[in-house]
């Protein structure tokens, strides 16, 4: 799958997710916001696994 500067590709979407969730996640600390932070790495965790296995899958394709 190709990617031109506008369109991002659709293959890193989980991993993406996962990097502007740390982000917020450190936004939300920094900003007092303490309830929600580990909700939030919660999810960025979980999208890592997606990301992970997302990876794994295209790697066993290639592979192929």
């Amino acid at each position: 799958m190709s990617a031109t500067c506008c369109e991002p590709c659709k293959d890193d979407t989980a991993r993406n997710m996962a990097d502007a969730l740390t982000y917020l996640g450190r936004v939300a600390r920094d900003a007092g916001y303490h309830a929600i932070v580990a909700d939030i790495l919660a999810i960025r965790d979980k999208m890592n696994c997606i990301a992970s296995a997302e990876e794994a899958d295209r790697a066993k394709e290639a592979s192929a």
